[in-house]
Order: C-alpha cells, then structure tokens, then sequence
C-alpha cells in the first residue's frame, strides 16, 4: 500500500468509528426513551440505515472497497460462532417473555449458523481447502436466518400480533441491542463474505 492509501484506510477507520459511536449512543437512547418501543417501523430502520450505509461506501469509495475486500474471510465467519448465544431466544420464551414462533425461529437458526461457521471458520483459520459453494451456501444461510427473524420479529409485535406475549421486549434495552446493533453488524459481516466470494475464484479465500 502507499502511504496516500494507508492514510485513506486510517481516515476511513476513524470515520467508521466515530459513525459507530454515535450509532451505540443513538440506538440507546432511543431504546431507553422509549421511542423505539412506539414507532413499529423504527426498529427495521435501525438495521436497513447501517446496511445501506456499508453498501454505499463499498460502491462509492475505492479505499473503502479494498479495506473490506481485504478482510481476513476466516475471522469474518469465526465471528459468527458467538451467534449460538441467540439459543438464549428459547429461554426468554419458556419464561413467557417471547413468544415462541420467533423465538424458536431465531434461536435454532442462530444456533445452526453458529455451528457452521465454527466448523468452516476454523478450517479457514488453518489454512485447510473450504469450497466456494460450502462457504456461500453457510453464508445464505447465516443471512437468511436474519432476514426470516427480522421479518417475524417485526410482526409479532403487540400493535400488530395483538397477543399478550408478543416480541415487544426486543425494543428494551438491554435486548433492543440485539436488532439495533448485533443483527446490522452480523449482516455487514455476511455482505462482505458475499463480496469476497464474487471477487476471488479461490477455494479459500483470503
């Protein structure tokens, strides 16, 4: 890299920072205010806006394009290991806290996603042969399942659902984090994998 490039990459890097810091702050305080629990389409936003921000900037900015294009893929799928914690969506619904569609869908398919991408993650770790359809079919999977329990999320809200037990909850904090901040980030993660699996013909990607 030259140092214009290396410059760029840092003034990228304390952009994106700065932009995640306000997006935290924001997304708490609206949690805490309460905003997000009353307004049903505020919450899809929250996850849409951060997506269609990366989207933007990968289109928009050869700098920015080659920073995520150069991201470790391993480490990007080894990320998504932490997504086994979503089986924790089951205990909140044997506690009556959500209801169990979304619950059961988010869950298993937090947990499903978690487990391939420890298996593929960690062969990509060591250097080991992982195949371009394996990699793409886990990582439609992993985005798929966000879409599914974003949609259903959305849904079972108590405005539209009208059912005593219904997905109200996630719009509180500390679970308002989970669809504000986790899921954008998680889907970003997917978006890249997609974008680096498009840019290289390799079996295993850097």
């Amino acid at each position: 890299m030259t140092t214009l490039t290396l410059q760029s990459c840092e003034c990228w890097i304390r952009s994106g920072s700065l932009l995640l810091l306000v997006w935290v702050i924001s997304a708490i305080v609206l949690a805490a205010s309460g905003v997000l629990a009353t307004n049903d389409l505020l919450m899809p936003a929250m996850i849409i806006i951060p997506v269609a921000g990366f989207a933007l900037a990968y289109r928009t900015n050869p700098t920015f394009r080659s920073y995520a294009l150069s991201l470790d893929t391993g480490i990007l799928v080894m990320l998504h290991s932490w997504r086994m914690l979503g089986l924790g969506f089951l205990f909140l619904y044997a506690h009556d806290i959500l209801p169990g569609l979304f619950a059961w869908l988010a869950g298993l398919g937090d947990a499903l996603a978690a487990a391939g991408a420890t298996l593929i993650g960690i062969n990509l770790l060591r250097g080991r042969a992982v195949s371009k359809q394996a990699l793409l079919t886990w990582n439609s999977f992993g985005l798929l399942d966000f879409l599914i329990a974003v949609s259903v999320g959305t849904a079972l809200r108590s405005a539209w659902f009208g059912s005593e037990i219904a997905t109200d909850p996630m719009a509180f904090l500390p679970l308002s984090l989970i669809p504000t901040l986790v899921v954008p980030f998680y889907m970003i993660t997917h978006l890249i994998i997609f974008l680096k699996l498009r840019n290289s013909g390799e079996s295993r990607p850097d």
